[in-house]
């Protein structure tokens, strides 16, 4: 009966390079200047939750950003070769006036199962 309010302990470590990974992605997927892990907000936020932690410069964000922009693009490069593909367009504008444009790609592969890039 008590076992239900029992807790685990699960010992988690700490790894630089998978932090500073989550980092490019966040700054990626949010959009973030290059320069957001600079201010003062994100230092004191990312010394309360990681004080091992230390901060990238821009430079080192911004070369990791194309990094991984290479790596993602070799890897959807190997998923499609050789296969047809159909492409979606939608465009937009933010409310910065600045206009998008988002490609997306479907294709089968050869185990017949739906894939896109999105």
């Amino acid at each position: 009966m008590g076992d239900q309010n029992e807790g685990t302990l699960k010992e988690i470590g700490y790894s630089y390079d998978e932090c500073r990974q989550v980092l490019v992605k966040m700054v990626i997927i949010n959009e973030f200047p290059f320069n957001f892990m600079e201010g003062k907000g994100f230092i004191l936020f990312s010394r309360t939750m990681q004080p091992k932690f230390d901060i990238p410069s821009r430079f080192t964000i911004m070369r990791d950003c194309l990094k991984l922009y290479i790596e993602e693009n070799e890897r959807l490069r190997t998923a499609i070769r050789g296969q047809r593909l159909c492409l979606i367009t939608d465009t937009w504008t933010s409310i910065q006036n600045i206009n998008y444009m988002y490609l997306i790609t479907h294709w089968i592969d050869n185990e017949w199962n739906l894939q896109n890039n999105s």
